[in-house]
């Protein structure tokens, strides 16, 4: 693996767990494998190696290389989004939230450039739920006064808040029940096409 990847993978899996505040560039350096010398030369300081840390982390969601994803393109992907979240928590025994969302809340007011690049990969997931509602307003199966992009929203803010929850109490109970009753209510919106 080459230096500056293995300086990134080991810089998201630190900040994941404890925070970009709380993880030093030594620790990152220590965990890679990797010298001061090229860490200079491909990030130049801390900010540009958690910027490159959060688009390594938005192309492997884009990609679709994450066991979570914002793609939703079918009634039974939606059904199943908040439960692949609740899964990825298990998974992780609930010790860890969202990688970019614990990246974003450690930023400080003079993180301005940062903050931008989480709100591009969190802007993007947005885009990409509400897409799917657009698709089902077109196709008449939600009805025509539906609001995708404020759909988006509130999938996304259960989620975030969900899986912050869930790291603190360290069990999904929480979680699972905003997640049901924002998958129940979504349902609720769905126009049923009486049959012929």
């Amino acid at each position: 693996m080459p230096s500056r990847l293995k300086m990134v993978s080991a810089a998201v899996d630190l900040f994941h767990k404890n925070g970009v505040n709380a993880t030093s560039v030594d620790q990152i350096l220590a965990e890679s494998g990797t010298g001061k010398g090229q860490f200079a030369h491909y990030f130049k300081n801390k900010d540009g190696l958690v910027r490159a840390a959060i688009t390594h982390l938005h192309e492997i969601v884009k990609g679709g290389h994450a066991p979570t994803t914002y793609k939703v393109r079918t009634w039974k992907e939606m059904d199943n989004w908040f439960r692949t979240y609740v899964d990825y928590q298990r998974s992780i025994d609930f010790e860890r939230s969202c990688p970019i969302g614990t990246i974003g809340n450690d930023l400080t007011s003079e993180q301005d450039d940062l903050r931008e690049e989480v709100q591009t990969f969190f802007n993007w997931g947005r885009r990409e739920l509400a897409k799917f509602f657009a698709d089902r307003v077109r196709a008449g199966e939600l009805p025509a006064r539906t609001r995708p992009r404020a759909l988006a929203d509130f999938c996304m803010t259960v989620v975030q808040g969900g899986m912050l929850l869930s790291k603190i109490n360290r069990n999904p109970a929480v979680f699972e029940n905003a997640a049901k009753q924002a998958s129940a209510y979504i349902k609720s919106l769905r126009i049923r096409k009486s049959p012929r």
